[in-house]
């Protein structure tokens, strides 16, 4: 049995990741297939003599997700933490030019009907031609601006697959392409006047530019979750100061290339860069970031030292024994990321919910438009509109993010108060919990 920790590139929304889970976990060989959201990973436990990574990252790649295997838990993270930077900006400066459109964009199609009076040259009453071809350019350049939704959203919808971009396609869509159709008939001359007050382009010029901002917001608020490991890993210190030679030449180096059987040069002041032992010197060394124990610890020749402890007033010689993943921080730090990454009971029935959700609502939005237009005796256009607001008011991600983003938070605000969760499930668990007994160090 392989177990792989993997990066799940692609996922928009709860009904994503629900998605994978149930087609890999559906595969021959597969024990365990868990995908977390909020954490953009998947652990995977399968037969490998069934199927090879090979045929499950092409499964998946068939859903228009990617797979990326990461060795390294830490590489994992920086790398995640580097590629959420990048798309926070990225989606800010969308977002910027998006609300500056949609705003003169809602405000040219309803401000006579909030008394705004609107320039004489796109009045809908003496130029509906550029009262409607001047929502269209704004609108078309949201659009553009919010393509994404379209280019997720349309492929998922084709592969039956449908997701959170697939209602906002949909419904943002049919609202351009029905403004679009009476735009034409407007400079044919046809039912001009009617035509004029039946366009919805700042429907969907104001949804994309809405809805990007909750994306803007849930992706940061993600971002967030790391900052508990971000702040665990800067205990460490970069550089290390080695001791060459018989003559004892120092040298510093990235602590990223202290080997085992290097000797440390550790000054007053400096956190220890790996777990070691003392071969030279005295002092206190504050391990409250290990122990808890706010007061500072005698060390002499041949103590045990940890990484990213606090050398207080001595001069020290350490005998580096355990590096990189290997070192009680790491360690740490792993535990910590395991946790975030696993998924609580609670959580399996809001994925289960959220598999089925954008499905459903899609149908009812339909239903919803067709019994309107043939039992309610609207019109068309009011039809559509019921239809639109079915489609963009249903969302699953809030239902599959709340529990995974409240474990990391948990979790990770847990390890910075010296306080480590093993598992979601353990988190879950200690609700029940009547009685804690602590000792002074907690």
């Amino acid at each position: 049995m392989k177990e792989l920790k993997l990066s799940v590139k692609g996922m928009h929304c709860a009904a994503c990741s629900s998605r994978i889970e149930k087609v890999v976990g559906d595969m021959e060989g597969v024990e365990k297939a868990s995908v977390n959201l909020a954490a953009e990973t998947m652990e995977l436990h399968w037969d490998d003599a069934t199927h090879s990574f090979e045929d499950i990252a092409e499964r998946v790649s068939g859903m228009g997700f990617g797979l990326e295997s990461i060795s390294a838990q830490q590489d994992l993270f920086e790398k995640n933490r580097a590629e959420t930077v990048r798309r926070l900006a990225l989606m800010k400066q969308k977002l910027i030019y998006s609300m500056l459109l949609a705003i003169p964009l809602f405000g040219i199609s309803m401000g006579e009907m909030m008394g705004l009076p609107l320039p004489e040259i796109i009045n809908p009453h003496t130029h509906p031609a550029n009262f409607a071809i001047i929502q269209f350019v704004l609108v078309a350049v949201i659009m553009f601006l919010g393509r994404n939704f379209y280019l997720n959203g349309i492929p998922a919808l084709i592969r039956r697959v449908p997701n959170m971009d697939s209602l906002i396609a949909v419904g943002t869509g049919a609202a351009f392409i029905y403004s679009t159709w009476n735009l034409v008939e407007i400079l044919l001359g046809i039912n001009v006047q009617m035509k004029v007050m039946d366009l919805y382009f700042e429907s969907a010029g104001v949804l994309i530019a809405l809805v990007s901002l909750g994306k803007y917001m849930e992706t940061r608020s993600k971002s967030h979750t790391s900052d508990a490991i971000a702040k665990l890993m800067q205990l460490t210190p970069e550089t290390a100061t080695i001791l060459i030679g018989e003559n004892q030449e120092q040298k510093d180096i990235p602590a990223e290339e202290i080997k085992a059987d290097d000797i440390l040069l550790v000054r007053p002041g400096d956190r220890i860069p790996v777990d070691g032992k003392i071969i030279q010197g005295h002092s206190v060394i504050d391990e409250s970031m290990l122990t808890g124990e706010s007061l500072p610890v005698s060390k002499e020749e041949n103590d045990t030292v940890i990484g990213g402890t606090l050398n207080k007033n001595g001069v020290l010689h350490v005998l580096a024994e355990q590096v990189g993943a290997d070192t009680m921080l790491s360690r740490i730090v792993r535990l910590v990321q395991d946790a975030q990454g696993s998924k609580a009971p609670i959580a399996g029935m809001a994925d289960r919910i959220s598999l089925y959700f954008v499905p459903v609502v899609m149908c009812f939005a339909v239903l919803t438009g067709l019994a309107w237009y043939f039992i309610g005796g609207v019109d068309f256009s009011s039809s559509l509109r019921f239809f639109i607001a079915v489609l963009v008011i249903a969302c699953p991600c809030a239902m599959g993010l709340a529990t995974p983003t409240s474990i990391m938070v948990g979790t990770g605000r847990g390890a910075q108060l010296g306080v480590l969760v093993k598992s979601g499930e353990a988190l879950e668990l200690a609700e029940k919990t009547e009685v804690l007994v602590f000792d002074k160090t907690g």
